[in-house]
C-alpha cells in the first residue's frame, strides 16, 4: 500500500515541517512505500498556465503534473500538511490541488454527470492554527472547512474518507507543540500498520 505526503510551508525548520517529518517517520517505520513533497523546495508554480489549460480541450498536460498524477494513481492515503492562512490552504498548495487534480484525472463532466475518477481511499489534513478553536465562530469555519474539502474538492472527486486533524494554539507551549508531535507521529505508525496489513 502507498501513503503520499505534501507539505507546504516556506520555512524548512517550522512547526508544519516537524510535522510533517514526524508522520513520516512513524509511517517509514512500518511502511515500505511512501513519497514526500516539498513544494517549497520544488519550487512548485502553483498558478494555472500553458499546458494546465489542455485539460478542458482533451490536451496533453506537462511532465510535472503527469508525474504527479501517476504517483496519486497509485496511493492509498494522501496526507497534506500546511499552516492556515485566511481559513484556507496556502496559495502553493491550492495552486498544487487546481493543476494535478486535472479534469480527466481526477473527476469528469460528461453525459452521465459529474464523477469523481481518483482511486485513493483516505486524505487526511493536518492543519495549524494560533488559536484555540474554542469560539462558536472559528467551530463554523472549520466546519465550513471541511465541508468544502470533503465535498467540494477530495469528494468530489471520488475520495470517501477526508479527515481534518486541526491543531490549535500551537504557539502556546513547547508541551502541546511535543503532544501534537507525538500524535502525528502515531497516526503515521498506525497508517502504515493498516496499510502494510
Amino acid at each position: 500500500m502507498k501513503i503520499t505526503a505534501v507539505v507546504a510551508s516556506h520555512y524548512q525548520e517550522s512547526y508544519v515541517h516537524q510535522l510533517f517529518k514526524s508522520f513520516l517517520k512513524g509511517a517509514s517505520g512500518v511502511c515500505s512505500d511512501i513519497v514526500s513533497y516539498d513544494l517549497y523546495a520544488l519550487a512548485f508554480n502553483p498558478v494555472m498556465h500553458g499546458d494546465d489549460f489542455n485539460q478542458f480541450l482533451g490536451g496533453s498536460l506537462s511532465q510535472e503534473i503527469l508525474n504527479y498524477q501517476s504517483r496519486l494513481d497509485e496511493t492509498d492515503v494522501l496526507a497534506l500538511f500546511y499552516p492556515v492562512w485566511w481559513n484556507d490552504m496556502p496559495a502553493i498548495l491550492k495552486g498544487w490541488v487546481d493543476r494535478v487534480f486535472s479534469k480527466g484525472f481526477a473527476y469528469q463532466i460528461d453525459a452521465q454527470g459529474d464523477r469523481g475518477l481518483l482511486r485513493i481511499q483516505r486524505v487526511i489534513l493536518v492543519c495549524t492554527l494560533g488559536n484555540s478553536g474554542e469560539s462558536q465562530a472559528q467551530k463554523a469555519l472549520e466546519s465550513a472547512m471541511r465541508l468544502k474539502e470533503k465535498e467540494g474538492v477530495f469528494g468530489y472527486c471520488g475520495i470517501e474518507q477526508v479527515d481534518h486533524v486541526f491543531l490549535h494554539d500551537v504557539y502556546s507551549s513547547a508541551e502541546k507543540r511535543n503532544a501534537y508531535l507525538n500524535d502525528i507521529l502515531i497516526l503515521g505508525r498506525e497508517l502504515g500498520v493498516q496499510h502494510e496489513s
